[in-house]
């Protein structure tokens, strides 16, 4: 071919165009990939060459001349013997930040023909070689610690990830313990998270062979500290965490360390009677005994439980979901009482423990993992007739309701939020119309905010815009307050667009970006810090909405994100950590330690 440039040496090759690799120029029987591109030049057409096995076959030239013996020009001794290993400067340096530094530092090692190699074992140093040589590795139980000391030493990276490969691929209840023993010496993180996650998704299991009682103190504390340890109760934990403690006298002094990690509030009282109270390290350590009080004064005062919260009060799930609840069926005009929870991987809803009475118009917030449910109607009403004043709170722990403080009066058409241990009810009206500044049909700006600690409700800041309907959620330190709309005279409303939030530090409120389309009796959820408010109904177009908008607060921003498959209207939602039910119906409760009514 004119212009084409003689390949030496590459007869019973092939050519391929690299912008088409399907285009090949055979130049004999032995297909060796050679890639070629097609670039001009004022000077004439150029072809540039590129092979694709040329690299494999100066690796196995190499590997030749090693085992032949030839041009090496330095030998490798193993620090636990006299064997001797005849390798090239230049190929190990090429593989090895160590030897680079060895064979081009300065080192003393750099003009020496024979080197003793002190951290690396007889084995290891074969794999490490064999490796660079061939890039070939051959792992099992017998030289694995061998080669992955050898490659941590002579810091061959490629070795060390084949070498968490083949351990995570590897690891059963049978050498759990053992694959994080080694990935705790080596330091090998990714390993160790993978054990560490083996270890909670089958602890039941581990439970009942003898691999359990030679889980170091740090695994199992981390362990039994976690919220993803899940089909274990926390009497269940208590008893496997006093096996382990007896297993060896020396344990014992871990004994206050190791029960930290055990959630003694949330067994029943009868179990800590009987079962850990009996216990004699429970009554004689200091450390114990103080736990044990812990649960009982948490038991003691069920209504001061959501400002008592801490590690061992915590529910053991690491699942967080859109929670709703209530609501009306537009169609029937049905008020719903269901507490429904979205399974994000299913992609379904299932039931939660329903509510004793159906709300509508009602305020949901969430301190420290329960769901409160504040007013509200029983009955679907325009005017607010039905309104109640009644409050509950919902355990996600035991999927069971209670009863707390009422409002001072009935209320409907609000809004609840929570923010540092206190609920925030803004706005709506009572069963009269009226609710402080709010005069039948006219919506105000009225705060109020309920104290846990007191058990009462006190007048804060009024907004700077009237308005009924509308949302409220917190993100960080403050209280955003979303849409809804405003009366305007002869029976008619109108969307309110704008949008504020409120300091409590201050007591002050401050105007934020409005939103792009009204949307009254919504749900609204923070997710990731951002403000998503869904469905509801939009006065200025007089139909429900299907649309969800999200707020970003760091960029003072709305944008549309997606639209729910059907309208809804006075349906609340959040996000709360619970057990999802196994099944589509409604979960059973969970037995309780709460003596309250």
């Amino acid at each position: 071919m004119p212009g084409t440039p003689a390949v030496a040496g590459e007869t019973g090759r092939s050519l391929v165009e690299e912008e088409d690799p399907h285009l090949k120029v055979s130049l004999g029987n032995n297909d060796m990939g050679v890639s070629a591109h097609l670039q001009s030049s004022k000077t004439g057409t150029t072809r540039f060459f590129t092979s694709n096995t040329h690299s494999s076959v100066v690796l196995q030239g190499f590997d030749q001349l090693r085992i032949e013996g030839l041009l090496c020009d330095v030998t490798l001794v193993p620090g636990d013997g006299d064997e001797i290993f005849p390798v090239h400067r230049a190929m190990m340096a090429s593989s090895s930040d160590y030897f680079k530094a060895m064979f081009t530092g300065g080192m003393k090692e750099q003009d020496l023909m024979c080197i003793k190699l002190h951290g690396v074992n007889k084995i290891g140093l074969k794999k490490i070689i064999d490796f660079i040589y061939t890039a070939k590795l051959s792992l099992n139980m017998d030289n694995l610690q061998d080669t992955l000391e050898a490659a941590s030493f002579l810091q061959i990276l490629p070795v060390l990830d084949f070498c968490k490969v083949f351990l995570i691929s590897g690891v059963t209840l049978e050498n759990c313990v053992e694959v994080g023993r080694i990935a705790n010496t080596y330091n090998l993180t990714e390993v160790d998270k993978y054990v560490n996650n083996y270890i909670l998704k089958n602890f039941p299991a581990l439970l009942t062979t003898g691999e359990f009682v030679k889980l170091p103190f740090d695994r199992l504390a981390f362990v039994l500290s976690s919220n993803s340890l899940k089909q274990c109760t926390e009497l269940e934990l208590f008893k496997a965490a006093c096996r382990w403690l007896r297993y060896e006298d020396a344990r014992m002094e871990y004994a206050a360390k190791i029960m930290k990690n055990i959630r003694f509030p949330l067994m029943t009282p009868q179990d800590l009677i009987n079962h850990v109270q009996t216990v004699d390290f429970m009554r004689t350590d200091n450390t114990c005994v103080n736990l044990l009080l812990e649960a009982s004064n948490y038991q003691m005062m069920p209504y001061m439980q959501p400002v008592m919260q801490s590690e061992r009060t915590a529910i053991r799930s690491d699942n967080t979901h859109l929670v709703t609840l209530g609501g009306v069926l537009r169609q029937q005009l049905v008020v719903s009482k269901e507490l429904r929870m979205y399974d994000e991987k299913g992609h379904e809803w299932k039931s939660l423990a329903p509510m004793d009475a159906p709300r509508y118009q009602h305020g949901i917030a969430v301190i420290g993992n329960f769901l409160y449910v504040v007013g509200g109607q029983s009955n679907y009403d325009t005017k607010g007739k039905t309104a109640v004043d009644t409050v509950f709170r919902f355990d996600p722990r035991y999927n069971k309701w209670m009863q707390v403080a009422s409002l001072n009066e009935k209320r409907t058409f609000f809004h609840l939020s929570a923010l540092k241990g206190h609920l925030y009810a803004v706005g709506g009206r009572n069963a009269a119309g009226e609710l402080g500044g709010i005069t039948h049909d006219t919506f105000q700006k009225e705060l109020m905010c309920f104290d846990p600690d007191t058990d009462k409700w006190t007048q804060k800041a009024p907004m700077t815009t009237v308005r009924g309907l509308h949302c409220m959620c917190t993100v960080g330190d403050k209280l955003y307050v979303i849409g809804g709309n405003h009366f305007r005279g002869t029976s008619d409303y109108d969307d309110v667009l704008s949008c504020e939030y409120y300091s409590p530090s201050l007591d002050q409120w401050t105007p934020i970006a409005a939103m792009l389309r009204g949307q009254s009796d919504v749900g609204v959820a923070v997710f990731e810090n951002k403000i998503y408010v869904v469905g509801g109904y939009s006065w200025n177009n007089r139909c429900m909405v299907e649309i969800v908008q999200k707020y970003d607060p760091e960029k003072d921003e709305w944008h549309k994100v997606f639209d729910l498959p059907e309208s809804l209207g006075g349906i609340r939602a959040c996000t709360l950590t619970v057990f999802p039910p196994e099944d589509n119906s409604c979960s059973p409760s969970r037995e309780s330690p709460l003596s309250a009514p």
